[in-house]
């Protein structure tokens, strides 16, 4: 498949100079002033818009599955785009639940809808991602933004990217958006989190195991091993993993309470983060299933 443009990669700044890129962004959200539009998550939208228009996988004939959709914009925008579109979370559970997973989604998404969608072609479910209830080769497309990365640990999340695989139909596009770190650290490790957990007495790195790490974060090598090769699909396009000096710009500091701080003072742009070690941004993957 020939693109017009590399969609598997990294977030970076220099995106959000391309005149497409923008257009599409602010086709999703709702209007917000210029700077806070330099948002990765916003980015991952775009990315969507792009790349389902580029491949002709829009329109009234397709039918498309959200895995950990929460009430996102491009959920809403997808209604307007496809004929039919399925949100899917656990609802009312998890860490989520008071934010991008509210329980009330299952019975008003009104509530939410950031302008005006086709409501008919909208179906709310509660879903957990590592067993999808739907048969196999279901939807032309399956999406999943920022969210693989709170599956659980490596064998929850290989199960949601097989099931996600699963209900896809031949031919079908998966796009999935994580987030990958930029650089390595010895702090990032999960041994040394451990320890550091051990050390004190659960205070530090609370949830740290020997194979798995507080950071919620992939390297390129988990990315390929944990969430790629699980599906069985193939990436439309080899991982760019290059990003400019422009992108560190404004490095956010993640705190453990869940604070964030920004090294300009400045919310925008928010591109990167970083937590114990290295930091990290948003990687846009998209598989097709032939």
């Amino acid at each position: 498949m020939t693109l017009s443009r590399q969609y598997v990669k990294l977030c970076e700044r220099e995106d959000f100079d391309d005149p497409q890129l923008l257009a599409a962004l602010r086709e999703v959200i709702a209007e917000i002033p210029p700077e806070r539009q330099l948002h990765r998550k916003y980015w991952e939208y775009a990315m969507v818009v792009l790349y389902l228009r580029e491949v002709g996988a829009l329109g009234d004939a397709t039918s498309i599955l959200g895995v950990a959709a929460g009430h996102e914009e491009v959920l809403y925008w997808l209604t307007n785009h496809a004929g039919h579109v399925v949100a899917t979370d656990i609802y009312g559970e998890g860490g989520f639940a008071g934010r991008e997973a509210r329980a009330d989604m299952l019975a008003d998404p009104d509530a939410f809808a950031p302008y005006p969608y086709r409501r008919e072609r909208l179906e709310v479910r509660h879903a957990d991602a590592r067993a999808l209830d739907f048969p196999n080769a279901s939807f032309d497309v399956v999406y999943s933004l920022s969210s693989i990365e709170h599956f659980g640990g490596p064998r929850d999340i290989a199960a949601a990217a097989r099931e996600m695989a699963r209900v896809l139909r031949s031919g079908g596009h998966l796009l999935l958006a994580t987030e990958c770190f930029l650089g390595r650290h010895i702090a990032d490790t999960a041994i040394l989190q451990y320890a550091a957990r051990l050390l004190s007495g659960g205070r530090v790195c609370p949830t740290a195991t020997p194979g798995h790490r507080v950071t919620e974060v992939f390297t390129p090598a988990e990315l390929q091993r944990r969430v790629i090769a699980p599906t069985g699909l193939d990436l439309v396009q080899p991982l760019s993993l290059g990003v400019s000096r422009r992108t560190f710009e404004n490095v956010i500091t993640f705190g453990a309470d869940g604070s964030l701080t920004p090294a300009t003072g400045e919310d925008y742009p928010h591109i990167v983060l970083r937590s114990r070690g290295a930091p990290w941004t948003s990687a846009f993957l998209a598989l097709r299933k032939s």
